[in-house]
């Protein structure tokens, strides 16, 4: 992926493929590529050229300014030390990708990648792409390690609507174990 741009678009790839990679935790990856992308309406077209121009600082004070009340203080540090962050990793990663290990402070996942099954990592790039409109997926916990995403409900949904849906993923149940689906709808 090392293509030798220091962009912030480079930067915002960087953390996209770090994240799916297993590089840095993918909900820090994904909360680190959410404060570039508020953060970066208000750099200058030399700073989006090269982030090696950018001070997180003066950026977050030009954000203040122009956001006014619109931003709690709390969240803009945030922001800005996410950014800070990010520049770190992605400067060290830009510099040497194959001995790359976060410098951000943050442990790498916790599940080594080969012992994902194909569903969790469909789910994890599914979450990890959908960064541009998070709120459309819905993460639902079914046990410890096994979780399912739900996408696309309209926000009118009706009781009807979602009796369907339910007798749809029902269909999926498994009887005490046994392979063959129940067929009750």
């Amino acid at each position: 992926m090392p293509d030798g741009s220091r962009s912030v678009e480079t930067l915002l790839k960087f953390l996209k493929f770090a994240g799916m990679e297993g590089l840095i935790n993918p909900a820090v990856a994904r909360a680190r590529r959410n404060a570039v992308e508020q953060l970066a309406a208000e750099l200058s077209e030399e700073e989006r050229e090269d982030v090696m121009r950018i001070d997180v600082d003066e950026l977050a004070s030009r954000f203040h300014k122009l956001e006014g009340s619109s931003i709690r203080m709390e969240a803009l540090s945030l922001y800005a030390e996410r950014f800070r962050m990010a520049l770190v990793d992605f400067l060290a990663w830009s510099e040497d990708p194959a001995g790359f290990h976060s410098v951000g402070g943050e442990q790498r996942r916790a599940t080594p990648r080969g012992s994902l099954t194909p569903e969790q990592e469909v789910a994890e790039r599914i979450t990890l792409e959908s960064t541009e409109n998070p709120s459309n997926i819905i993460p639902i916990q079914l046990r410890s390690d096994e979780t399912v995403y739900v996408a696309n409900l309209p926000l009118d949904l009706s009781a009807d609507e979602a009796d369907r849906i339910a007798r749809v993923v029902r269909a999926f149940a498994q009887d005490n174990g046994s392979d063959e689906p129940e067929g009750d709808a």
